[in-house]
């Protein structure tokens, strides 16, 4: 793994599912990016969730600085909510991926409830295919129907610091009713115990060649 790229559907996915291992990877003196497929606006009256794309934006540079990690900006996103595969989209996820020279992808799991992170998805896994290494994250906390059973793992105890402050930039509701960051923060703790150490995130490997 030397040039890592990071997909997520929404700015903070990204710290969510693999933070720690970001910050790992690029204090290793790896070329690690992280890409954003969608704008992250979202008004969801029903629920009360409001998040901007504007504060967004400048909570996910504050967030890449923590991480140590290089965001990919010129890259045009969609609209929250609205992100659907087709070939277009999927081509410039991988015109990316050949411009970075990159080996190593981490997407989305497949088995999601989110409409964008499952459309996502299914992008990375075909603009990913001639990547060495593809691993399937989970950022979320929903009840799926076959729920991520993770088969690689990174020790990210010493990073769990730098994942908590590159979480703690991003304000307001993209900390789902005050929960979700503790929730992903106590699956890396979990997965951790049954590692024998103190934090860990885990993956779904699509494929690995060692």
């Amino acid at each position: 793994m030397n040039n890592i790229l990071i997909i997520g559907a929404h700015y903070d996915d990204t710290e969510l599912g693999c933070g720690g291992t970001a910050a790992k990877l690029a204090a290793q003196g790896k070329n690690v990016y992280k890409l954003t497929l969608t704008n992250n606006e979202t008004n969801f009256a029903q629920m009360n969730i409001h998040v901007d794309a504007d504060s967004s934006i400048r909570q996910s540079a504050k967030a890449c600085e923590i991480l140590g990690i290089k965001e990919i900006t010129e890259f045009k996103p969609v609209q929250c909510n609205e992100l659907v595969y087709n070939t277009a989209i999927m081509q410039r996820v991988e015109k990316v991926i050949f411009d970075l020279n990159i080996d190593t992808v981490f997407m989305h799991y497949y088995d999601d409830m989110n409409q964008d992170h499952v459309e996502a998805s299914r992008i990375c896994k075909t603009a990913s295919r001639h990547c060495r290494n593809v691993l399937m994250y989970h950022s979320n906390g929903y009840i799926l129907q076959q729920q991520l059973n993770p088969l690689v793992f990174v020790d990210i105890s010493e990073q769990i610091q730098k994942k908590l402050d590159s979480l703690a930039a991003y304000e307001g509701d993209h900390n789902r009713f005050n929960k979700l960051f503790g929730t992903v923060i106590e699956r890396n703790h979990i997965w951790g115990y049954a590692n024998k150490v103190d934090y860990v995130e885990g993956f779904l490997p699509l494929k690995m060649l060692l």
